[in-house]
Parts: C-alpha cells; structure tokens; sequence
C-alpha cells in the first residue's frame, strides 16, 4: 500500500470501520430495521463490498431523510453517505459516478384531472414535499406556478397531502407505490419528473476520501456489480447504471 493510499484510507475509515449512512426513507435502495441492525438493498450490499474493499467492516447509520444526513457532514456521525447527487449539495459533498438510477413522480386523488406534471404546474396547486429531498432542490428549479408544502420526511410529506387536503406529493416511485398499495383512492402519475442519480458522497473536506470512493464505483460500473448488488436491484425495480 502507497503512503498516498493509506492517508487516502486513513481519512475515509478515521475509526478503523467504514460508517455508511442510509436515508431509510429512501425504500428504493434500504431497507432494515435499525434494532436488529439488519439492512437490505442496493446501497447495503455497496457498502459492504466497499468494505470488503477496504478491509473493515461496516456499521450503518439510519436518518428517516436525505436531509438528516445532510445536517450531519463534517459532524463525525459517518464516512459515506448514499445521497443523490445535486448542484445544490456540491459545496458540502463530494459525489462518485452514478450507481444507480430511480424516478422520482407524483401522487394524486384518483378523482383529480391531473395527468402530466404540467397539469400540477398550475396557479392554486400544492405539492408537497420533503424539504431537501433531491426532487424537492429539483422541483424549486422547474416548478413555474404551483406551491410546495414541505414536510420533515416522505412519510410526514404523504400525511400532509392526504390530511391537508393538498393536491400533490411528491417522492421516490417504490414508496409512492407502497402507498397507493396500501390506500384507496390514490393513483400515481405514470411519467417521471425526475430521474435520480444515486451516488456514494463524502464530505469536500475529504477530497482523498473521495479519490478512493470514486475509484470504488468507477470500478464496478466497468467490471459489473456484485451478485447481491444485481440481486437486491432487481428485486427493488432499480435501474443500476453502466
């Protein structure tokens, strides 16, 4: 191991053991319960080939949203975080090539006339939205008329639509579908506002750490991901990217 390696390692595992953060809210790509400590996923098995990688073991810590990790950078809470890029994140992160692809779309009352985003783009529409959520920086930007409505946390974001009586929310398409599955009269928009490029992302304090996290990705995206990466995409309907 180069003296270059080992400092690059050194600032990206400081505790000798690589800490993962995971948005849990995110269903696309975690899930686990917190209090057995068994995880799932996409960004699960990444983490622990990552690991592998480094020769460590993993511990994951659990936010229930993006921007509960965010709130965390450089506070010594976790080394990686699995996070959507975004300009709006770049002056405190650090993203790795894309892994992974999901779609980000709406849901409506199934009695509603909306059909297309630009139907919800309208004077007295509302949206809403978890606050800091990738779709959430990327709807600020495109939304010209309707109004959001933020909530702390997706779950928190489909209360506030359904008890608020507000038009629109806003989220990843696995939870959005968990919902619709689990109430009636909802229906889910079938084209996608967004497309979400998932990433692995380190603080821009630790540019070194970085080096060895993107290495890490580029690596898979040229030689194939793991078994259990394919296996937990497939099972989860996650587009992983080439």
């Amino acid at each position: 191991m180069t003296d270059e390696i080992a400092r690059s390692r050194a600032e990206l595992i400081p505790k000798g053991y690589l800490r993962a953060a995971v948005n849990l809210a995110n269903i696309a790509l975690v899930g686990g319960d917190p209090a057995t400590g068994k995880f799932e996923g996409v960004s699960v098995e990444l983490a622990r080939d990552l690991s592998m990688r480094l020769g460590c073991r993993v511990e994951f810590v659990t936010y229930p949203s993006a921007a509960k990790i965010l709130e965390k950078v450089d506070q010594d809470e976790w080394d990686i975080a699995f996070l959507a890029a975004d300009p709006a994140r770049e002056d405190r992160l650090l993203f790795s090539p894309t892994y992974a692809l999901i779609e980000a779309t709406l849901v409506v009352r199934e009695e509603s006339p909306y059909r297309s985003f630009s139907d919800i783009d309208m004077q007295g529409v509302r949206v809403c939205v978890t606050r800091n959520a990738a779709y959430d920086l990327h709807l600020a930007r495109r939304l010209a008329h309707a109004k959001m409505v933020h909530a702390s946390t997706p779950a928190k974001s489909l209360d506030l639509f359904v008890n608020g009586n507000h038009e629109a929310s806003a989220g990843i398409k696995q939870a959005l579908e968990r919902f619709v599955s689990e109430h009636e009269g909802f229906r889910i928009l079938i084209e996608p506002f967004l497309i979400i490029r998932q990433t692995i992302a380190v603080s821009c304090s630790h540019s070194s750490a970085g080096l060895l996290v993107r290495a890490f990705v580029q690596d898979a995206l040229q030689q194939g991901f793991s078994e259990n990466v394919v296996r937990e995409a497939q099972r989860n309907g996650v587009a992983l990217a080439n």
